[in-house]
């Protein structure tokens, strides 16, 4: 959460800021200024190799992501990079130089070689 709280909004913080087990990533705001959707940004994560996190629940257009105990920190540092990735593409969209209809994140998921 703390590092990627910088890039995206995050829900249900406590009285100390802190978050449960899992991490609601709000990206209404971000969807509301640049177009791109919390399903754009699910099939983006598989072109990073990530399974696409839980989309709009408990909040319509929220993603939920919930390491476990079996995510080593390496892996979830990983994932981490991979969002904040994302989010410069997103940035990409917001300032024009990527247009809405044609770029990495609503053409995802692309095909992989075998």
């Amino acid at each position: 959460m703390e590092r990627l709280r910088p890039h995206y909004p995050v829900l249900y913080r406590g009285t100390n800021g802190r978050i449960a087990h899992e991490c609601i990533i709000d990206i209404r705001p971000l969807k509301a200024e640049s177009g791109i959707s919390e399903e754009d940004i699910a099939k983006r994560l598989m072109d990073y190799g990530f399974h696409a996190p839980t989309m709009s629940f408990p909040v319509a257009g929220t993603l939920m992501v919930e390491p476990t105990e079996s995510e080593d920190k390496g892996e979830i540092d990983r994932f981490c990079d991979a969002m904040i990735a994302i989010r410069e593409e997103i940035a990409k969209v917001q300032s024009g130089e990527w247009p809405l209809e044609n770029n990495p994140l609503v053409n995802a998921p692309h095909s992989q070689a075998d």
